[in-house]
């Protein structure tokens, strides 16, 4: 009698575990894997993605996406996603064809397509502008639903609510930064050209294509800051600071974090434009 219940027991058991694993995935768990490169693209995809996509970023705040290499658990990690997230870093432009080979059902999706000048010019960093942020999440959007149809009336609530909070956010920078509209804001390396063109301002970069400027053009800057009054050079944790120390130190001025990568979007913007709005 007591074999007889341990083996009704047992049988129970191995049922619940075969409906368990032979069940359709419950509301609300991810449906889809998502890579992309930096941090806060990979927060686009979870506001439209909440749920229903499981996001991750190759590159982590503390990382220069311009010398970044994958790690190999990150590799063989991609070779199981279902969907990639490109913004054409150097980087991505060399792993994405090898990841192909090896996982031909990956999805690519170029989040800054139909963006004007993308891919011309010489700063990626498309999503320090709400405005070009608008576009990336349209992009998001639309690669999420071809890979998850199901979803669809999930992400397009999501879609939509995001594109709500994106407007105001830029209504908020927009009038944050009306009083130092017109001026120039020096910055060691180039990631906020985007958000400079949205509100008016001019971003005078120290380091060119990758570059820091040496002799005549190192002083021609330092000379060109001075007359322009420049008391603050804007730095990013990505990068080293000694470049910009030195100007900073040639003309006066003091150094000032700001981070493009932070993962925390929106509020990141805001306090880089309340930060402008108090230094310029």
């Amino acid at each position: 009698m007591k074999l007889k219940l341990q083996m009704d027991m047992l049988l129970s058991i191995i049922a619940i575990i075969l409906v368990a694993a032979l069940a359709p995935a419950a509301e609300g768990q991810p449906q889809l894997v998502a890579f992309t490169s930096v941090p806060p693209i990979a927060y686009c995809i979870e506001r439209i993605g909440e749920g229903r996509v499981q996001v991750y970023s190759m590159i982590s705040p503390s990382d220069d996406p311009h010398t970044f290499e994958p790690k190999p658990k990150q590799m063989a990690s991609l070779s199981k996603a279902g969907i990639y997230f490109s913004t054409d870093f150097p980087f991505e432009r060399v792993i994405l064809p090898k990841i192909k080979s090896s996982n031909p059902n990956l999805a690519v999706v170029d989040v800054g397509y139909g963006l004007p000048g993308y891919g011309n010019e010489q700063d990626p960093h498309i999503w320090t502008s709400p405005l070009a942020m608008l576009k990336i999440a349209d992009n998001v959007y639309r690669g999420i639903i071809s890979a998850d149809p199901k979803g669809a009336e999930a992400y397009r609530k999501n879609f939509q609510d995001f594109l709500g909070d994106i407007v105001a956010l830029d209504i908020k920078i927009w009038d944050t930064l009306k009083d130092v509209r017109g001026k120039k804001f020096l910055v060691f390396h180039p990631s906020w050209g985007r958000f400079a063109k949205d509100y008016g301002l001019t971003q005078v970069p120290i380091e060119v294509e990758g570059k820091e400027p040496k002799g005549a053009d190192l002083a021609r800057l330092i000379e060109e800051a001075k007359a322009e009054g420049v008391k603050a050079i804007f730095v990013s944790p990505q990068h080293s600071k000694k470049g910009a120390k030195a100007v900073a130190d040639a003309i006066g001025a003091r150094l000032i974090e700001i981070d493009p990568l932070s993962k925390d979007w929106a509020n990141n913007l805001l306090s880089v434009a309340n930060t402008f709005a108090r230094v310029l």
